[in-house]
């Protein structure tokens, strides 16, 4: 399955370490270049992204729809809005993001999205990770990454930790 990323799940994986879960899950990852420019203007406390482990794996790939990326950046950031785009413009590409906003336009647009919280569940049911409770304390504390105890809860419970 390929994916498309947005900025927050990348950002958030290099920060707990766990980045190449990615290339273990997908077998192509796109991002957009909007999304690679975040990811280079958060170089101060994500260093080079493009070196981190699993970081190879990532591939740009620039939007075509020039059309739907306006519309879509007037309602959402413009690297979700790319993302979007991207993934809109990709065959059967699953949309890895964590805004909300980001991710109620997507499922109108008919795309499958999945968040960095449904990576380690998936990661966890795939065999990849052992517990995915220390990397959810990771992501709320390292990462400054708000997760609602709730879905920690329904997390813990899905990975069935």
């Amino acid at each position: 399955m390929i994916a498309v990323c947005n900025t927050s799940p990348i950002s958030s994986l290099i920060q707990i370490g766990h980045l190449t879960l990615l290339e273990k899950l997908f077998t192509g990852l796109w991002i957009p270049p909007e999304v690679a420019a975040e990811l280079d203007d958060g170089a101060e406390f994500l260093g080079d992204w493009r070196t981190a482990p699993g970081a190879a794996s990532i591939r740009t790939r620039p939007i075509q729809n020039r059309a739907l990326l306006r519309d879509l950046s007037g309602r959402v950031h413009l690297g979700e809005a790319a993302a979007i785009t991207l993934t809109a413009e990709l065959d059967d590409a699953l949309l890895v993001i964590d805004d909300s906003s980001g991710r109620r336009i997507a499922t109108e647009l008919g795309q499958r999205c999945m968040g960095t919280v449904g990576l380690l569940v998936t990661s966890k049911r795939a065999g990849h990770l052992a517990r995915i409770a220390p990397l959810l304390e990771d992501l709320r504390l390292r990462a400054r990454f708000w997760i609602s105890d709730a879905v920690i809860a329904r997390a813990l419970e899905l990975a069935g930790e």
